[in-house]
């Protein structure tokens, strides 16, 4: 057990530095549930490795980051499905011309990649 505890552990601190490497590169977006599904696995298989030889201080750095990515989580899920939800029943041109409307929104509030190329 303690050579496959060893190897969860080793995969959770693989899993925080690929998802924070390829946040700083632009391959992951912080706003999107790739990155809190990542730290969220991360965390989990570190908590399970600690279970060997417990450290109060490292669980509950990894107890509070399975929180915070489940409450990141919870805040995209939500997000994402409230306006599909509400425009389900809608012509699909009129989902189109929301999808473009929310675009111009981001791009004016600076929430957008386009406006940081701008």
């Amino acid at each position: 057990m303690n050579e496959v505890s060893t190897v969860i552990g080793l995969l959770g601190a693989s899993l925080y530095l690929v998802a924070y490497g390829a946040l700083q590169i632009g391959w992951l977006r912080s706003d999107r549930a790739t990155y809190s599904w990542l730290n969220l696995i991360a965390a989990t298989c570190v908590l399970i490795d600690l279970q060997r030889h417990f450290n109060l201080p490292a669980a509950l750095i990894q107890v509070s980051w399975i929180a915070i990515s489940l409450f990141g989580l919870v805040r995209i899920y939500s997000r994402s499905r409230r306006p599909r939800a509400m425009l389900s029943s809608i012509d699909p041109r009129l989902m189109r011309s929301y999808s473009y409307l929310d675009s111009v929104r981001e791009c004016a509030t600076g929430r957008s990649d386009i406006a940081h190329r701008i």
